[in-house]
């Protein structure tokens, strides 16, 4: 049976959102989908080094089991509309310094298929996570991704 790769992606999201407004935190997740399914994986790590390491991980398994996409789904704190130089001068850290939104970003890639990405930020009003409008965006740079994700859309 084939995965609809975009409403699995879809559903995953729907059910972040939920998780995130009952536990007020997210644990990020990653799904490799194959010809005959779909594998998840909780993804666990402290540190910059150690959240390469696992995504490299996640790469090497996704490649030898042939896989059409990774979807990775984290909890993280929105560029919005960055520039080349906010870019530059970006370091671990400076968007939760900057006090930049939260949001939950969604990522679909692959060898052949253009990267789509689903940012949904949200506000904390003291116990409430208020959700804004989700933005969707394709061919999104994945550093956490690098050598797995296509830079060209070889499938529609």
């Amino acid at each position: 049976m084939k995965t609809n790769i975009r409403q699995f992606a879809l559903l995953a999201l729907e059910q972040a959102r939920e998780d995130l407004q009952r536990d007020k935190y997210l644990i990020p997740v990653a799904f490799i989908c194959k010809d005959d399914g779909v594998v998840d994986f909780t993804l666990r790590f402290e540190g910059e080094e150690a959240k390469q390491s696992v995504y490299s991980e996640l790469i090497r398994l996704a490649k030898e089991g042939n896989a059409q996409a990774i979807i990775t789904i984290n909890d993280a704190h929105c560029i919005g509309n960055s520039s080349d130089d906010f870019l530059e001068s970006y370091y671990h850290g400076k968007l939760a310094v900057e006090r930049a939104p939260e949001c939950i970003y969604l990522t679909v890639s692959g060898p052949a298929i253009n990267t789509w990405s689903i940012s949904v930020p949200y506000e904390r009003k003291g116990e409430q996570i208020i959700f804004k409008d989700q933005v969707e965006t394709t061919g999104d740079r994945l550093n956490l991704l690098a050598g797995w994700a296509s830079s060209h859309n070889r499938i529609s």
